[in-house]
């Protein structure tokens, strides 16, 4: 989910620096969606009155909306480039943007930032630019919990005596240090290359990209912490402690030192605005990463067994940050997120990157919640709905999905490169037909390991196979499910709880050290009552408190469709799957991790596979997660997913099939195939009353030419 690593020289304090949630969606994120003809309809958010309020210049693009990240204004023609509705480009890069906005006196333009990463080189002659992080305060870097020396040792020393290897929480053991981990120790960083348990001490390569230098007894050593190549963290947090690098300014926080560094990079008036990536909340995912056992946030070699605490000062300190540069370039320049912490009063848009992946799902998390939500940060439609104007949320896919180092090496391996290459067309369409559903902005790019650096690819559906860009024109009214996609019955019966023998039919069970009890509850998303499930004990683990129906029949290979409504009295996640009822307990139907409930009655729809076959299965929601109530209403699990979607644009209309079956669906007339030649079989140029859609795919088709109500918008060449 993180980007390619970008240099940006920076005039601020004389140096140059690679420079890459407190709100939850405010939303309540309800989709409305029966089996025929429904619209989708998001509520509206009123923000918090003494936050900004961003001016609203929205766009008047036609459709398809396109963008790219980071092409090579070296190598790429401009005229390719310039062909994109907006584009990120990098600081260093100031010299084509007249040229690009000569060729597309519209094109938007973004320069380019990173809340909470630097890149570093160990390599001594390495240029300036390639080791941004030699000269930052240690005080500012995210470390995991460190030691102390307990011996002095000067400029050359090798083998370092701490106080301690490894830190335990009385049940589990945390090595504080592993070979070939980075450790950061005042302003020098040092490379790990043996660990001796029994002796308390570290053998490492001195000034590993930051200069070695003298540390006297009691100082403290810690190991960075990474997640893209050649990156370290820095901590955004409000618990970070303070550093200086300018004597001018005195002791600051990173968040406050990086939001003057992105507010210069707006000083050049022809950027219209700025991308920050890397800006996602609650930080403490990193645990369990590679290089990231443990984190210590505000450098007290404290081992935390909660990190709630530490997310909520994430937030707080991306949200101030985020607020800084509002604040300093004000209403009229944008600010592009990254899978950002939902901030949409400030922000205008954010980036659905790596979605829809080769499994439809965006890390894990389902293709219908990801569009429609609910989700804690915001779905595709959340973030169309309440971020500014302009908004540029976009969606983009990406080829291949290995991420930033497949390799192992550092290096990639470009499949644009071999002539033979034939891209993923169906990837394609189904990510620009997911796109199409609201009014965002589309990509289409190799990898995150270079954007669009590694090929800008062009397709039939971006101009109607060269007839013009904005083809399709403005939409006609809202994404709707065409009529005739219909599910089975509902597998779990007194799913509405409209009545003790409703609830009757369920059970509650919690393992030795949870404790829960269910009752009937006047608080209902319709009808006169709901399940509450009040949990009084717990541990920890979702499972060991269930509520349960069965049996249920799954079929292998057969998709399935969970929706229900729910509540809790405070922010908190549930689970819920479907599972064998006796040893060995296969899992038969995962619906994700977890589900992020909130006080607010919330419809949840999920789709999942059965990877198994079983009459008696049962179904189960857990919610051994968290002591609290939770209210839930209207439940089904049925066979089948109605998730086919429509948008009927003035000139044409695209259809979207994102359930695990091909599906059949009736125009309702006449339309046209695009005439094209990078997928024949698919844009044939064909009159259609009806189209075939097989799974996981879209298609773009054309109203009749005597039909068409719009004027194609093309770009001088």
């Amino acid at each position: 989910m993180k980007t390619r690593f970008f240099k940006i020289l920076l005039p601020l304090l004389g140096l140059n620096l690679i420079l890459f949630g407190l709100a939850a969606c405010a939303g309540t994120g309800i989709v409305q969606a029966t089996d025929t003809n429904t619209a989708v309809s998001l509520p509206q958010v009123e923000h918090d009155t003494q936050e900004t309020a961003v001016s609203a210049n929205a766009l008047t693009l036609n459709y398809p909306r396109l963008g790219m990240w980071w092409p090579d204004t070296e190598e790429q023609p401009l005229d390719d480039i310039a062909r994109y509705d907006w584009v990120i480009l990098g600081d260093w890069e100031t010299d084509v943007i007249t040229p690009l906005k000569t060729i597309n006196p519209d094109l938007i333009l973004l320069n380019s930032t990173n809340a909470c990463e630097l890149g570093y080189d160990p390599d001594p002659d390495a240029p300036s630019w390639a080791n941004e992080a030699r000269d930052i305060p240690a005080e500012w870097f995210l470390t995991q919990v460190g030691a102390e020396l307990t011996q002095p040792v000067d400029d050359s020393e090798t083998l370092f005596h701490v106080t301690a290897i490894t830190a335990t929480d009385g049940v589990e053991i945390y090595p504080l240090f592993v070979v070939s981990d980075t450790a950061v120790i005042e302003g020098e960083s040092v490379f790990i290359q043996a660990v001796d348990e029994a002796a308390k001490t570290l053998t490492v390569q001195r000034g590993y990209a930051r200069p070695a230098s003298a540390h006297s007894a009691g100082t403290r050593i810690a190991a960075h912490i990474s997640f893209w190549p050649g990156s370290w963290l820095l901590n955004l947090s409000t618990m970070s402690p303070t550093g200086t690098i300018s004597d001018t300014i005195g002791p600051e926080r990173w968040g406050d030192y990086n939001a003057r560094a992105g507010i210069a990079l707006l000083d050049n008036s022809g950027w219209d605005g700025l991308l920050i990536d890397r800006a996602d909340p609650d930080e403490s995912w990193l645990i369990g990463s590679s290089t990231a056992r443990t984190i210590d946030p505000d450098q007290s070699n404290t081992l935390l067994t909660d990190y709630s605490a530490f997310d909520a000062a994430w937030n707080d300190g991306l949200r101030q940050y985020e607020q800084a540069i509002r604040d300093a370039v004000g209403l009229d320049r944008i600010i592009f997120v990254n899978w950002g912490m939902a901030n949409t009063d400030l922000l205008n848009g954010n980036n659905f990157e790596g979605f829809p992946g080769d499994d439809t799902t965006a890390y894990g998390r389902s293709w219908h919640e990801t569009v429609f939500g609910p989700t804690a940060n915001g779905s595709y439609f959340d973030w169309m709905a309440q971020a500014q104007q302009p908004n540029l949320t976009m969606i983009e896919t990406y080829e291949d999905d290995s991420g930033a180092d497949p390799s192992g090496d550092g290096s990639y391996d470009n499949p644009c490169a071999d002539p033979n290459f034939v891209p993923n067309y169906r990837k394609m369409r189904f990510g620009l037909a997911t796109t199409l559903l609201n009014d965002g902005f589309f990509s289409y790019e190799i990898n995150t390991n270079g954007h669009g650096s590694l090929c800008l690819l062009w397709f039939d559906e971006y101009d109607n196979a060269g007839q013009g860009r904005g083809y399709l024109g403005q939409p006609l009214g809202p994404a709707y499910r065409p009529a005739g996609i219909a599910l089975g019955e509902n597998l779990l019966q007194g799913g509405d709880f409209e009545s003790q023998s409703d609830l009757d039919l369920w059970d509650l069970w919690a393992d030795d050290g949870y404790a829960a009890t269910v009752a009937l509850s006047p608080e209902a998303s319709s009808g006169n009552s709901s399940a509450r499930i009040n949990v009084t004990q717990s541990q920890g683990t979702d499972w060991q408190i269930s509520f349960d129906f069965q049996p249920v029949e799954v079929i292998s290979g057969t998709e399935y469709t969970l929706s229900f409504w729910a509540k809790a009295d405070q922010n908190r996640p549930i689970s819920a799957w479907a599972q064998q009822m006796q040893a060995p307990w296969e899992s038969y139907l995962g619906f994700g991790d977890e589900l992020n409930l909130t006080t607010e009655w919330q419809q949840y729809e999920l789709s999942a596979t059965a990877s198994g076959s079983d009459a008696l299965a049962g179904f189960s929601f857990g919610l051994g997660q968290a002591v609290g109530s939770v209210w839930l209403d209207d439940v089904q699990l049925r066979q089948g997913s109605s998730d086919v979607w429509r948008r009927d644009y003035a000139g044409g209309a695209v259809l979207i099939n994102a359930t695990a079956v091909p599906q059949t669906i009736d125009l309702g007339g006449e339309f046209q195939k695009i005439n094209g030649t990078q997928a024949p079989d698919i844009n044939d140029g064909s009159t259609i009353t009806q189209v075939d859609l097989p799974s996981h795919d879209g298609i773009i088709l054309l109203r009749q030419l005597d039909e068409q109500a719009y004027l194609p918008l093309v770009i001088a060449q």
